[in-house]
């Protein structure tokens, strides 16, 4: 089976990476206009984007990042 993920940010890797995963003999391909993969991931930086985390107090929360500390 071939596919192709159009998107090469975050989204696009986890699709990929799991249907290769469930499907090891799919030829999985992905596409993106940008010439580098992941460069949002890498702009969005220390960890502010895109958060799972399981700290639920937000005072407790944004002591863990980088830059965000407050008192």
């Amino acid at each position: 089976m071939k596919c192709a993920i159009i998107g090469g940010g975050a989204a696009g890797f986890f699709s990929a990476l799991t249907l290769a995963e469930n499907n090891p003999s799919a030829d999985v391909s992905i596409l993106d206009s940008a010439s580098k993969f992941l460069r949002k991931v890498k702009v969005s930086g220390g960890g502010r984007c895109n958060v799972t985390h399981r700290c639920f107090d937000p005072k407790e929360l944004s002591q863990k990042y980088p830059g965000e500390k407050k008192s």
